[in-house]
């Protein structure tokens, strides 16, 4: 994951038991392997060394392995590496985090323990760490039509012909290419602000999760094969908006590295899937040609199993419009705010933001935790949570900690409330 602007956007995924040796093990090798893909690499695949100082920590006990010491002397030296316990103050995640004014690559532990996994994870976040001086700074965006019946099942039809691509060779890898673009782009042209907000995502997650593949899953039809059964893995997530360019990003850029080599030093403001278009020249857009397109990749299939649900997700959708649109609620603005959450538990509510279903969020307020949803609003600006006790400060599923001098003002004629500096 990656830090949008101001706010560090993490990712809590697959919590932890407590460290033991084995996760020290594990921790040491991601390390040693960390600088052999680094090594092999010399900088060739973005010009720039991804290669830095690497933190392995359980978000349960927020005990923590590291490759270098820290300089208040947290961590001491253990034998293999330096150990201690990461301060409260540090989010937790599979990340890149700036603490003790050095900019760390962090993993959750327990790291997996199939080498493979664990090179494409370390690879993925240490992408991240060079981010920012690749010029690639991550932008923020709801990709809010990933949530509606038509826009997923454009993204699975694009997803089934970007892994029959990753599976083929030649004249037929070609085809399924053109196939995922043409679904690509009738999904652009379909929804006014998915070229903006799939690119977002796109030149984020999308290029980490390439380059965790092109540099820890090997070489050829391997780093094929599993970008192949990643896009498998999501074709029925039930979180596309926030999490499709972890499987769809590895098939771009592995496609492109075949079509336009030279790709990465042309992105300018181009997302990869942009690049792949171009290169693939999918056929033109009709009726006819979709109705081709799609039964090739199950589209009948889809389609049925999109429609049931949208179904079911409208009454979800309702309860979250009543829930943080109106009624009590209480209505945190952002200023600074470092946020940590499980990309694939985010639900975008057109026309009034994304409900995160776990969250922890610290700003000059104080620290929220959200153990049964919050809702952020689509530009990062308002936090709402819902049915504030009396106190203003906790409610179901959540409790504010907030800093000493502040005051929960009464509810509004809304149901909102806010916080302001004690009179």
């Amino acid at each position: 994951m990656r830090s949008l602007g101001g706010v560090l956007v993490a990712a809590l995924v697959g919590l932890a038991a407590p460290a033991g040796a084995q996760d020290t093990l594990l921790a040491s090798s991601a390390a040693i392997e960390l600088r052999q893909m680094c090594e092999a690499d010399r900088a060739t695949l973005w010009g720039a060394d991804l290669c830095g100082p690497l933190i392995v920590v359980d978000p349960a006990t927020r005990q923590a392995w590291a490759t270098q010491p820290d300089q208040d002397g947290t961590f001491r030296f253990s034998g293999s590496g330096w150990s201690g316990a990461l301060p409260a103050s540090v989010p937790v995640a599979n990340s890149t985090v700036a603490w003790d004014g050095v900019r760390w690559i962090m993993v959750m532990a327990p790291l997996p323990e199939d080498a493979t996994e664990r090179r494409v994870l370390i690879a993925h976040e240490a992408w991240h760490r060079a981010q920012d001086s690749l010029g690639l700074t991550a932008r923020g965006a709801d990709n809010a039509h990933l949530e509606t019946e038509r826009g997923r099942l454009l993204m699975r039809l694009e997803f089934r012909a970007l892994a029959t691509a990753m599976r083929s060779r030649s004249a037929p890898r070609r085809r399924a290419a053109r196939d995922a673009m043409f679904f690509r782009n009738m999904r652009l042209a379909e929804f006014l602000n998915a070229p903006y907000a799939e690119a977002s995502l796109d030149r984020n997650e999308g290029l980490a999760s390439y380059t965790g593949v092109r540099l820890g899953a090997g070489s050829g039809a391997a780093a094929d094969l599993y970008a192949a059964r990643t896009l498998d893995r999501y074709d029925r997530h039930d979180a596309l908006a926030r999490s499709y360019a972890y499987a769809s990003g590895p098939a771009y850029g592995l496609l492109l590295d075949e079509n336009r080599p030279t790709w990465r030093g042309a992105l300018g403001e181009a997302s990869p899937g942009d690049l792949l278009n171009v290169a693939v020249r999918p056929d033109p857009y009709s009726p006819e040609t979709f109705i081709r397109l799609a039964a090739r990749y199950g589209g009948d299939a889809i389609a049925a199993e999109e429609r049931t649900r949208a179904q079911e997700r409208a009454v979800v959708v309702a309860a979250f419009r009543a829930q943080y649109g109106a009624g009590p609620r209480l209505v945190l603005n952002v200023a600074r705010m470092q946020m940590e959450f499980d990309p694939e538990q985010v639900t975008p509510i057109d026309g009034l933001g994304s409900v995160y279903r776990t969250l922890t969020v610290r700003d000059a307020w104080g620290e929220l935790r959200a153990t049964e949803g919050a809702l952020i609003s689509s530009d990062f600006t308002q936090i709402v949570v819902a049915n504030p006790g009396p106190d203003g400060l906790s409610g179901p599923g959540w409790a504010l900690s907030a800093r000493p001098g502040l005051y929960v003002l009464p509810p509004d004629q809304t149901g909102a409330r806010s916080i302001v500096e004690a009179p």
